[in-house]
C-alpha cells in the first residue's frame, strides 16, 4: 500500500505561567465575590442576635418604670397590683431572647455551612488550576 503522506498533526495548546496566573486570579476573584454573596444577608441575623436582648431589656425597664409610676400614683404598695406589671415588663425580655436565641443558632449553622462551602470552592479552584497547569502548562 502506498502512504499518501497524511500525517497526524498534533496542535497542542499551552498556557504560559503568566496566563495560568491570570486564570487563577480570575477564578480567585470569582471565589471572593461568591463568598461575599453568601455572607451578604448574615448581617440581619447578627442584628437580631445583638439587638433582640437589648430591645427586650429596654421594654422591661420601661415596663418596670410604668409599674413604679402606677404604684407612686396609687400610693399603695400591693403585691397583687405590682405583679401583673412586673410580669408584663419581663415579657419584653422573653420576647427579646426568643428572637436572639434562634437567630444565634441559625447564624452559627449558616456560618458553618458558608465556611464549608467556601473551603470546598477553594479546594475546587486549587485542583482545577493544578489540572489546567498539568494539561495546558508550558512543556
Amino acid at each position: 500500500k502506498r502512504d499518501v503522506g497524511l500525517e497526524e498533526q498534533t496542535h497542542e495548546k499551552t498556557l504560559s505561567g503568566a496566563s495560568l496566573n491570570a486564570v487563577k486570579a480570575s477564578i480567585d476573584a470569582d471565589l471572593v465575590r461568591e463568598s461575599h454573596r453568601l455572607n451578604a444577608q448574615m448581617v440581619f441575623l447578627t442584628i437580631a442576635i445583638s439587638g433582640g436582648p437589648f430591645l427586650g431589656l429596654l421594654g422591661t425597664v420601661v415596663g418596670v418604670m410604668i409599674t413604679f409610676a402606677a404604684i407612686a400614683a396609687a400610693g399603695d404598695v400591693n403585691v397583687n397590683a405590682i405583679a401583673p406589671g412586673i410580669a408584663a415588663a419581663l415579657l419584653a425580655t422573653v420576647a427579646g431572647l426568643a428572637v436572639a436565641i434562634p437567630a444565634l443558632f441559625g447564624y452559627n449553622y449558616l456560618a458553618s455551612r458558608i465556611k464549608n462551602i467556601s473551603s470546598d470552592m477553594q479546594i475546587f479552584v486549587d485542583e482545577f488550576v493544578t489540572r489546567v497547569a498539568e494539561v495546558y502548562g508550558a512543556r
